[in-house]
Parts: structure tokens; C-alpha cells; sequence
């Protein structure tokens, strides 16, 4: 094509001429040209290509690759009216030839680049009316975003999970398959995104029609724990961002088996991968409480006992690490555990003996849970103690009752390490399982002074199993908005816990550790060069000549 200079009456007149040429398009090529010509003439010359190239599209096959070219260029240029103009107009080029659906979406993301709010609003919006004309271009807004910027991807994410969710009805009803080839690409990003990422995919999924559906939950909670890491792999304890994966995985899963999902996959993933010694022993201390503590999440809820069996070993050699043995010349010395952890271990053990009795044979098992009972029982008359002082003093200020509520969880994780190292010391056959609830359970003002049992009388709960399985469910049954407000609250502090000294009595105030939370980047960037003209980073369009997945080119800064 020769170019020459156009102005803006010309770009009238072609308009005119295509407009009103009927079936007769052939007469008007030259026409066509002259709108692709305009779209390297003045600032007016191109904000009008940029509408009328895309409005025609579909009439002249013959142009496609110039026009599509033109546009881009259009989508570089230095003045922000003309980006603006063209961005608005790319979905009718999808509209006029459906074939170009997945180049427009490659492009619209990479124009995630550019600096400026208007902009990206616009990108965000042009985004939308391409998925409303092709729902089944997601799989390129997922791949280009993937590979893209830190900015882009950050950017689609956020179109994503915040966006999309006001056309997703809509769009399962222009296409039947849209959710699940959405959810494909989720689970396909998953393995390889960092623990940010994973926490907003995890919540793209579980905002989906179709995994209201039993079924498809149950698939979804083992592609959940496959991304954290697969079969074939090894779990890094000293790489965060997989550990925080756990995390979060842990915190979803807990809430979908209230809903009757198995905790199989997950239990299988602890044992086999987490809990060995080489691996465990590595996490820190805070992530150890963590593990624990979703451990004893799952395996309440009605494990194998071949995942049972697997575990045993490796939880009972945890118990002999956390708690030293004895004193060899019989001292009277108190333990230095930490007493949350240790509660768990011991929950667990108490749990697991039930169908494997034998998980406390041993010598090295037997001496530390004599050592841990005897201490225990120590302890409880040292908080009892301690509350009734505290309870007396006439001043209640905020440290007072910080106090006292500390005071009531030592409390309340000593009875029951108390109560189930008393019945694990027993012969199996002997053994008489009571309903034990874990500290964590326990709301904190449920425990005071006067309820204290004694260590030397009372030593188990008063609600007996019998031969039940025992459990650590709350002694009243909840309703539904209930368990989900307490598992939500339970999840929420896994990390809170911190380790307390017990040589001598003292209750310190826990550090909060909170977990890892960075924030996906909004939509608004550095916002200079709002006004018009503006150069700032202009996003430069990986384009190829068909319709293959465009590899990322990282754009130049102009100026530079």
C-alpha cells in the first residue's frame, strides 16, 4: 500500500463512501485504505481510524493483517486520546470477525503495561465486551498475563477476581462450557503461582457455580493440594512461599470438609511430605504450630486407618523430639516445651491410639508421658494459683484481664494434657477414652478460678464416651452459621500460638504472628500522565501473524 497523507475530510468522505456502498464493497477498497493510511496522520486523523478501522473490519479480508497492524500502532502512540480512542473500539474487530478474538485479548492485556488509571479502566472494560463476544478467549487473557509483568499479571489477576465477577453470570449463560474452561486454567496456574496468587485462584474457583456441586468440590480439593506441590516433588520447609501454600490450602480445605469433603488427600500430603523428620524439623517454630494444629484438623474427620498407620510412627518420633525425657538424677525439674505444641502432639496420639494402640509402645514414650503428667498436674495448681491471686487484684485494668485470660489457656492446655497422658500411661485394654476439647476450642471466658479442677481429684471431663471415638467438638452443638463462624475463627489465629516457658510458672503474652499477606496491585499504577498527551510507559504489542499465543516483549520506556 502507498501511503499518503491524509486529512480529516478524506477520512469523512471514505467513512461515507463504506457506509453507504451495500453489497457493492469491492468499489470502495481504496476507501478502506484511506481510513488505515489516517491512522498515521494527526492526532484528529487518528482517533477517527481508530473507530471507523475496526467498525468495518469484517468487510475486507483482504486488510486484515494492515488493519490489525494500524491498530496496534494506534495502542503505542504518544498521545493519550488516541490510546483511549483505540482501545474502546478493539472488541468490534471480535465483533466483526471472531477469528481475531484471541490477538485483541493478547493485546488488551499487554496494554495492562501502561501507567496511567484512565487507561487501565479502559483496557479492564474493553476486556469485558471481548469475553462477552468470545467467552472462550480466557484461556489468552490467562496466558498472556501469566508471562507478562509483574504489573500485568497483577493487573488480570485483579480483572479476574474482582472484575469478572459482574459478567460470570452472563457469560455461563452465552456459553454452557465457560466455567469449566475458566476453572481449567485456574487449576493449570496454580502449581506455578506464589502464595498470593494461590489464595486469590483458590477464591476465583470457589466463587463458581459449578462447584456448589459435591462432585466437582471433591475434584477441586485434590487439585488444590497437587499445586502445592506434585507427586513427584519434595516439599522445601525453607522455601516460604510453598509453606504459605500449605497454609492457605490447609485453611480452605478445613472449611470444604464441612461440606463432606475427605481430608484423605490433604492427610496423605501431611504424612507423606511434611511430617517426616528431616522436613519437619526445618519448618520454624510457628509453622510447626501451624502444622499441628491443621493436623489435628484433619484427622478428626474420619481418616483411613492406612493413613493412620502411616502417620503414627512419624507423630510419635515429633512427641519424643518436643518432649525431653526424665532428669537421669531424678531432679525435680519442669520440662522447657512448648505447651500449645505439645498439646497437639498429644491430642493426636490420643486420637490415633484409639484404632492403634500400640503408637505408645516404648520405652523413650512411656518415661515423657510420665514426665509430661507429672508436670502437668504441677502446673494446674501453680495456674490455680496464680488466677486466684489475680482475681483478687481490686484493680481489673486491660493487663489485669490480659492476664487472666492467658492464665485460663495454661489452664485449660494442662488439664488436657493432664487428662490424656493419664489414660495413655494405661495398658490398652484399660483405657477408657473421654470427650477432650482442645484449647483452641474453648472459648476463652468459658474457663475461671472457681471451675478449676483439681489435679490431685477430678482428672477427666465430665462427658464421657465411653467407647466412642474421641473428638474435640465444642461440649454444646453449633448450628451451621456456628461451625462456620468458629472454623473461620479457628483458621484465622493457626499462627498465634507462641511457645511458653514452663520452668516457672509465668504468662507471657503471645506475639501475634500473622501470616504472610502482600497485596495484589490495583488497577491504579503510578498515575502521571493523566493528562492528554502524556508519554509515560506505553505498552509495546508482541504481535505475530496468527493466531498463536503471543509471547511477551517487555515495552521500552520512552524517553529512555
Amino acid at each position: 500500500m502507498t501511503e499518503v497523507e491524509v486529512d480529516v475530510e478524506q477520512i469523512y468522505k471514505a467513512y461515507d463512501a463504506i457506509n453507504n456502498a451495500g453489497n457493492n464493497i469491492a468499489e470502495v477498497k481504496h476507501s478502506y485504505e484511506i481510513l488505515i493510511i489516517g491512522a498515521h496522520g494527526s492526532s484528529n486523523c487518528k482517533q477517527l481510524a481508530a473507530q471507523f478501522i475496526p467498525r468495518f473490519f469484517g468487510k475486507f479480508p483482504e486488510f486484515y493483517e494492515t488493519a490489525l497492524d494500524a491498530l496496534f500502532d494506534l495502542c503505542e502512540d504518544t498521545d493519550i486520546k488516541v490510546r483511549l480512542m483505540v482501545i474502546k473500539y478493539m472488541p468490534n474487530v471480535v465483533k466483526e470477525c471472531n477469528k481475531f478474538a484471541v490477538r485483541i485479548a493478547d493485546a488488551l492485556v499487554q496494554l495492562l503495561e501502561n501507567e496511567t488509571t484512565r487507561e487501565i479502566t479502559a483496557v479492564k472494560k474493553a476486556l469485558e465486551q471481548v469475553l462477552r463476544l468470545d467467552p472462550g478467549t480466557i484461556p489468552a487473557i490467562f496466558n498472556q498475563s501469566l508471562k507478562g509483568s509483574p504489573e500485568v499479571r497483577q493487573r488480570t489477576i485483579g480483572f479476574l477476581s474482582n472484575d469478572l465477577n459482574r459478567i460470570k453470570a452472563e457469560l455461563s449463560q452465552l456459553n454452557s462450557d465457560w466455567e469449566s474452561k475458566f476453572s481449567d486454567e485456574v487449576i493449570k496456574a496454580l502449581h506455578d503461582a506464589n502464595s498470593t496468587d494461590y489464595e486469590n485462584f483458590i477464591k476465583m474457583l470457589l466463587s463458581l457455580n459449578m462447584y456448589k456441586k459435591k462432585d466437582n468440590l471433591k475434584a477441586l480439593s485434590n487439585s488444590i493440594v497437587d499445586a502445592i506441590a506434585s507427586e513427584d516433588e519434595q516439599f522445601d520447609p525453607s522455601n516460604e512461599n510453598i509453606v504459605n501454600k500449605f497454609i492457605m490450602c490447609g485453611k480452605t480445605l478445613i472449611q470444604l470438609f464441612e461440606k463432606g469433603i475427605s481430608t484423605t488427600p490433604i492427610l496423605v500430603f501431611l504424612v507423606k511430605k511434611i511430617l517426616p523428620q528431616d522436613v519437619y524439623c526445618k519448618l520454624q517454630a510457628r509453622q510447626q504450630r501451624t502444622v499441628l494444629r491443621y493436623f489435628v484438623e484433619f484427622i478428626i474427620r474420619n481418616p483411613t486407618e492406612v493413613t493412620l498407620r502411616e502417620a503414627a510412627p512419624l507423630i510419635k518420633n515429633i512427641f519424643v523430639n518436643e518432649v525431653p525425657e526424665p532428669p537421669a538424677d531424678n531432679i525435680d525439674e519442669d520440662p522447657k516445651i512448648d505447651l500449645n505444641k505439645v498439646e497437639n502432639i498429644v491430642y493426636t496420639i490420643y486420637t490415633i491410639a484409639f484404632k492403634i494402640p500400640t503408637i505408645t509402645e516404648g520405652q523413650e514414650v512411656n518415661c515423657r508421658l510420665r514426665h509430661l503428667y507429672t508436670f502437668a498436674m504441677k502446673c494446674q495448681t501453680r495456674v490455680k494459683q496464680s488466677l486466684k491471686d489475680l482475681q483478687k487484684t481490686q484493680s481489673k485494668d486491660q493487663q489485669t484481664i490480659e492476664k487472666i485470660k492467658r492464665a485460663e489457656n495454661v489452664q485449660t492446655v494442662t488439664h488436657n494434657i493432664f487428662t490424656m497422658t493419664k489414660e495413655l500411661m494405661k495398658p490398652a485394654v484399660a483405657r477408657h477414652f473421654t470427650k477432650v476439647v482442645i484449647s483452641w476450642r474453648v472459648p476463652s471466658q468459658s474457663i475461671s478460678p472457681q471451675s478449676t479442677t483439681s489435679s490431685s481429684t477430678s482428672s477427666t471431663p465430665s462427658t464421657t464416651v465411653g467407647n466412642k471415638r474421641p473428638n474435640i467438638s465444642s461440649p454444646s452443638t453449633p448450628n451451621k452459621k456456628q461451625k462456620s463462624a468458629q472454623i473461620s475463627a479457628n483458621t484465622t489465629t493457626t499462627t498465634s500460638q507462641a511457645p511458653q516457658k514452663i520452668s516457672v510458672f509465668q504468662v507471657t503474652k503471645s506475639p501475634r504472628i500473622g501470616q504472610a499477606n502482600k497485596r495484589v496491585g490495583g488497577n491504579g499504577g503510578n498515575n502521571r500522565n493523566n493528562g492528554d498527551g502524556g508519554y509515560g510507559r506505553i505498552a509495546k504489542i508482541a504481535r505475530n501473524k496468527s493466531n498463536e499465543k503471543n509471547l511477551y516483549v517487555p515495552p521500552p520506556r520512552r524517553g529512555t
